[in-house]
């Protein structure tokens, strides 16, 4: 990029959103902006107010060198180390699955089945990577106590960070393991975002979610069910008399997986569509 002399911020936001659009990128005008923000500590907002300003020699070299990730495909939370869920900042990374707006169904669907928000509810996350669905719900459910689930010791690492950032360190534990993992509480709640996309589909997704996103939270087996058919197999186990299991789902899944839960001796309650539509999360109790 030239050097910053007569680099109004009008200009150089012009140039990002050509560089981003030729490297593929299809949120280019709005990335460059997120990303220009970062580098100048300053709001969105203010570029509207202040189009004309000129970036310092220091601001121009912090956002190209953001911007060359950006072309190269790298997703804008892993820039930044940080992505809005629920409206708090999470700490994500490499380790963990980038949180998704689509994921806030289940936060919906979890807090419109709480009647008391003081309850002393225990809340069991299957998978819980960044923690963002588990330390959510905590945050919005103050008596609450909560255990996160997951296989990736770096993944817990981020989700400690999270909680300690959120001030809910106190009311959380986090277990390294499986699935099937046996625990010796019994849990109101049971929440999980399993991974649930085909194998042979993970080539086609975009390059951002292949290259960089946590394989592992996303490969769901040859027909992206694999983890479903494992954590409603043993799911019954963890659940206290009166306990509900939510789980989101991927298009086009709904039916079949009600038939697994079925088998494992669930009911299906009810069902949660996310904002374009799609059946996106499945609330489940014991038959």
């Amino acid at each position: 990029m030239p050097d910053a002399e007569g680099h109004s911020v009008r200009k150089v936001l012009a140039q990002a959103r050509e560089r981003l659009e030729t490297a593929g990128v299809e949120t280019a005008a709005l990335d460059g902006r997120v990303l220009l923000a970062q580098a100048m500590n300053c709001t969105q907002t203010w570029f509207y107010t202040n189009p004309d300003a000129v970036l310092s020699a220091d601001d121009l070299a912090r956002f190209d060198a953001m911007l060359a990730r950006r072309e190269m495909r790298v997703p804008v939370s892993h820039i930044l180390g940080a992505r809005e869920f629920w409206s708090r900042p999470f700490i994500v990374s490499p380790d963990v699955l980038t949180p998704r707006p689509d994921s806030e169904t289940l936060i919906e669907a979890v807090l419109d089945h709480v009647s008391n928000r003081t309850s002393p509810l225990q809340i069991l996350d299957l998978g819980t990577g960044s923690g963002c669905l588990l330390l959510t719900l905590l945050s919005e459910i103050p008596g609450a106590l909560g255990t996160g689930v997951d296989v990736s010791p770096a993944a817990l690492q981020i989700a400690a960070r999270n909680a300690e950032q959120l001030c809910c360190d106190d009311r959380v534990r986090w277990v390294e393991g499986e699935w099937e993992i046996e625990l010796s509480d019994v849990f109101d709640i049971v929440i999980s975002n399993p991974p649930y996309i085909e194998t042979g589909d993970l080539a086609g997704l975009e390059p951002e979610v292949v290259t960089f996103e946590r394989g592992l939270a996303l490969d769901g087996g040859a027909d992206g069910l694999d983890a479903y058919r494992r954590i409603l197999a043993c799911v019954g186990a963890k659940m206290s008399e009166d306990g509900t299991v939510f789980l989101e789902i991927g298009s086009g899944q709904e039916a079949t997986v009600t038939e697994i839960a079925r088998e494992a001796g669930l009911a299906r309650q009810d069902v949660r569509h996310d904002l374009s539509g799609t059946a996106r999360v499945l609330i489940f109790a014991s038959l």
